[in-house]
């Protein structure tokens, strides 16, 4: 690879190699083109429609609570990763990076794509673990609040070198930080997923434990490590915290894709902060990773997807009054979920849902179920 101030050639065989990550960011743009489609089929045609049949859609429902906008930020955040990816077509076609405003941009999309990433991974954490640990209620309006703040902070970190020159330009095999800045390398593009990385540890660790029946927290602070304690510590229900279960482990898959995808960058980053030159193939690596992220993060929204539908799709979703405020922060249901499926149901008597004699009686919280 030869480089000079303003452009870095790459080899015949480089330039071959680098189309792998062009593909990935490919097959990524794609998955997220279709769940955008989809939901704009599912959630907001039917807004403006008043499509009662199509609302019963898992995708209906997940993006009009809190924790679906959280999810939604998290795959726009992924689109400006896959963006940057995309790019590398133009460097294969030019085989080189040129220095400019095209590999300005290309650093501004990667700095945006990991920054809001990072920082919508952290929300959903803290957002499940206040749901399902603290039981805290959610505040309508908070999501709206957290959501703008991670954006302008993104964009304002993103943008900040751009007014430097030099911060931005060839590096390797895409654009970035550049080597003659190594503070900048750790602090704009290591640091980051490092942070989020250890939170992601602290935020999941009681979510696990609760889950498991470990952790109770209810009045205070309380471990219970005999297994048959271990159901009446989270709810008197079996049957409705099995279900709870089934759907925050979807939550877990969340962090470990992040950490797993990134953490190549992480370490090419570092190789950098310490003046290491880092192999080509290494690079395209690391960035065939970062590039695979929006595809994997859509397989997992669709695997939240297919444990939710389930509790939406029966014969009957009695009207109720929901409890927005607290379980996953949902402002908009006006639909009550129902028993699941056999498959998340245990054996043996069942705790009746619905009042024949009234209207349904079915908890939308694990603090509402009958203790």
């Amino acid at each position: 690879m030869f480089s000079n101030s303003h452009f870095t050639s790459f080899s015949t065989a480089q330039a071959n190699g680098l189309i792998v990550v062009s593909v990935f960011a490919l097959l990524s743009a794609l998955a997220l083109a279709f769940i955008v489609f989809r939901s704009i089929r599912l959630v907001v045609i039917p807004l403006f429609q008043r499509n009662g049949s199509a609302c019963r859609a898992p995708e209906n429902l997940f993006f009009r609570t809190q924790l679906g906008h959280y999810a939604a930020s998290l795959v726009l955040s992924n689109v400006f990763l896959t963006a940057a990816g995309l790019m590398e077509f133009f460097w294969v076609k030019q085989s080189g990076i040129h220095q400019g405003s095209m590999c300005t941009f290309q650093a501004v999309l990667m700095q945006i794509g990991t920054w809001s990433t990072c920082f919508f991974s952290v929300a959903i954490g803290i957002h499940t673990c206040n749901s399902l640990v603290f039981r805290l209620y959610q505040i309508s309006y908070l999501s709206v609040v957290v959501i703008a703040f991670g954006w302008i902070m993104s964009l304002v970190i993103a943008l900040a070198p751009v007014s430097q020159a030099g911060v931005y330009g060839p590096v390797t095999v895409s654009c970035g930080v550049t080597t003659a800045y190594p503070s900048k390398i750790f602090g704009l593009e290591a640091f980051p997923i490092i942070l989020v990385s250890v939170l992601s540890v602290i935020i999941y660790s009681p979510i696990f434990l609760v889950l498991r029946g470990i952790l109770h927290v209810k009045g205070g602070i309380k471990l219970t490590f005999k297994a048959q304690g271990r159901w009446c510590a989270v709810t008197d229900s079996e049957e409705y915290h099995r279900f709870m279960v089934a759907v925050a482990k979807t939550m877990f898959w969340y962090p470990i894709a992040f950490v797993s995808l990134l953490l190549p960058i992480v370490v090419a980053n570092m190789a950098q902060f310490s003046g290491h030159a880092i192999p080509f193939g290494a690079d395209v690596f690391a960035h065939v990773c970062c590039s695979m992220l929006g595809l994997v993060n859509v397989g997992l929204l669709y695997n939240t997807f297919r444990v939710l539908s389930p509790v939406f799709h029966g014969s009957t979703l009695p009207k109720i009054q929901v409890d927005t405020e607290k379980t996953f922060g949902n402002d908009a249901f006006d639909e009550s979920p129902i028993l699941p499926s056999v498959a998340y149901m245990p054996k043996g008597s069942l705790l009746p849902l619905y009042d024949d004699a009234s209207k349904a009686i079915s908890p939308v919280s694990l603090s509402d179920f009958p203790q």
